[in-house]
């Protein structure tokens, strides 16, 4: 049974509150396995989620992820929903057109990227695409994604966050997956919060 409350980020601070000592995940960091606790991935997620609302991110708006699964995919993923907002996934394999059709169709006003090659195609696709504003590095010899979102996180209010969460509704819609567009071009698949609970939900049953 989903609640109307119920919601797919909300569980990140329920086990920081109920478990914050657990391992959650484990990230290799320079050749070595390193554990992560409930409590530091929560922070993690709220220090991105306060970064994404500084930076204008309102519920509703599309966020996309350009990159292979990594650790800061799941952080950025999950700050996105916290904040009422809507994750858009892009195959780090896709082409130029592909990247484009997804970023314009799905109205995204901001990118995250994992390497410069994706950053720089972003880049030159920008003039075809009005409704983005930015563009974030997760790999970067300078300031990178999370990094930057933390800085900008100063600015935001602390209070921000919990009344985002509250507002959030089953029905919300939390992803938009595109098609691989075998017969045209891909097609946007929205699934809801509802729909993520289900499946995570029955699988653990």
């Amino acid at each position: 049974t989903i609640d109307e409350h119920d919601n797919v980020a909300s569980i990140v601070f329920s086990h920081e509150r109920d478990d914050p000592g657990h391992v959650i995940f484990q990230r290799l960091t320079d050749g070595s396995w390193t554990d992560v606790t409930c409590a530091e991935a929560a922070a993690q997620i709220r220090s991105a989620a306060l970064g994404l609302i500084a930076e204008g991110v309102q519920a509703g708006d599309r966020v996309a992820i350009l990159s292979a699964t990594r650790y800061e995919w799941v952080i950025l993923d999950y700050a996105i929903l916290s904040v009422g907002a809507v994750t858009v996934p892009i195959y780090e394999t896709s082409s130029a057109e592909q990247v484009r059709w997804v970023l314009e169709d799905s109205g995204s006003m901001l990118v995250f990227t994992e390497t410069e090659a994706h950053a720089q195609m972003v880049k030159e696709l920008h003039d075809e695409l009005p409704a983005l504003r930015k563009v974030l590095r997760l790999e970067s010899s300078g300031v990178t994604a999370l990094d930057a979102l933390a800085e900008a996180a100063a600015t935001a209010d602390p209070a921000e966050l919990p009344r985002r969460l509250a507002a959030l509704r089953s029905s919300d819609p939390a992803t938009l997956i595109y098609t691989s567009g075998t017969t045209g071009r891909p097609k946007g698949c929205q699934l809801t919060h509802s729909n993520l609970l289900h499946e995570t939900r029955g699988a653990a049953v």
